[in-house]
């Protein structure tokens, strides 16, 4: 068997499941800032415990929330190593068998072996980092809702819409997920994707700003529908936000999810009123843009007001924002993107925002400075 006819191509992005300490709690917090629906429910029983889920939706996106309802479901241990947190990116497949027998004999790690139940097959094996998981799924023949990601779910009537309502937030599609992993596994982790699924290296960049770097590699699943950016801590300079993030979660682990839109400024904006908080960008940023780029979409004044990001790469231009976390361990977030060709992950407005941060510090004390002599 050949890599072009091997099982994994046919793999797609099914769903994204996060473990949590409060299912409902989760969920409204994806409802009421994010805007997704919730499509689905599932109480599940078995050996591995019991936990109570929900299915959330939006454009092509679904999430699911899960939580232990007892101590031995692995969610328990999960949210008590690591909070709330991604635990299992799921993969479709029209034969899951085949897809398992196929990993397994490119050494990818099971987890789960082959079960059917109602006429789905599921399996699971090791993603390329620590503790997160790819179930891999077989839908029933004829079952066509996305919405309803596993057996043992329940479809939920979509609320109508009332008058008053937030206006849709208008995501679309999981653009990429994003991974940290400890100094040093940057290559292992990559290379899992490669051997195992016949991924494609995209990207690969050392990021430096002043005394932090980080190693970043992007990877693609053939169908282009996946997209890992994997990050690690530089050994020859101080590990950074990279090494907060494995220090805080307790191990290697997706700190970001990034969800696509197709008109950022609206969809920020609609964030706001829904009470989303994003990270502050300082007006230098803005003030040095106009030099950088020659904007294709969106101007500066808007790109200013809702603190979005703009970078650009050899296929066209990018526009970028990151939410402010409010996961108690300060690790898991989400970005917003917007692509008008690009096909890059903002490395350039790694380098811009350091040297936007760097000028604004030198002009605040340089103002303090002479306000002193004045003085």
């Amino acid at each position: 068997m050949t890599p072009n006819d091997a099982p994994a191509d046919s793999l797609r992005v099914s769903h994204v499941e996060l473990y949590v300490a409060d299912a409902e709690a989760a969920a409204s917090a994806f409802t009421d800032g994010y805007g997704f629906q919730v499509r689905a429910t599932a109480e599940r029983g078995g050996p591995e415990g019991t936990s109570r889920s929900l299915a959330l939706c939006q454009g092509d996106i679904v999430l699911v929330v899960t939580e232990a309802l007892d101590d031995t479901h692995p969610a328990a241990a999960y949210v008590a190593r690591h909070g709330d947190g991604i635990a299992d990116i799921a993969l479709s497949t029209p034969d899951a068998r085949a897809a398992f027998a196929d990993a397994v004999s490119r050494s990818a790690v099971a987890v789960r072996e082959p079960a059917e139940r109602d006429g789905w097959v599921t399996a699971a094996i090791a993603a390329g980092f620590d503790d997160v998981r790819h179930t891999l799924v077989q839908r029933p023949a004829g079952h066509t809702d996305a919405a309803v990601p596993l057996p043992g779910f329940e479809p939920v009537a979509g609320p109508a819409a009332a008058t008053g309502e937030p206006e849709p937030v208008g995501l679309t599609v999981l653009d990429h997920v994003a991974v940290s992993v400890p100094m040093g596994q940057l290559a292992e982790s990559t290379g899992y994707y490669e051997r195992v699924f016949g991924y494609e290296s995209v990207y690969e960049e050392l990021m430096v700003q002043g005394t932090e770097a980080m190693d970043s590699k992007a990877v693609r699943s053939p169908a282009g529908d996946l997209t890992f950016t994997v990050l690690a801590p530089s050994p020859e300079h101080d590990p950074g936000h990279i090494g907060d993030f494995l220090e805080r979660h307790g191990s290697g682990g997706v700190h970001h999810l990034a969800f696509a839109t197709t008109d950022i400024i609206r969809t920020v904006d609609r964030m706001l009123e829904r009470g989303i908080v994003f990270l502050g960008t300082p007006d230098t940023y803005y003030d040095r843009l106009e030099r950088r780029l020659q904007l294709n979409r969106h101007s500066i004044a808007e790109l200013r007001k809702g603190r979005v990001l703009a970078d650009e790469d050899h296929a066209g231009q990018l526009f970028q924002i990151f939410t402010r976390t409010v996961h108690p361990q300060r690790t898991l977030f989400y970005e917003i993107i917007e692509r008008a060709g690009a096909d890059s992950f903002g490395g350039g407005n790694v380098r811009a925002l350091y040297e936007a941060v760097q000028a604004e510090k030198a002009e605040h004390e340089a103002a303090a400075g002479a306000g002193g002599e004045t003085a």
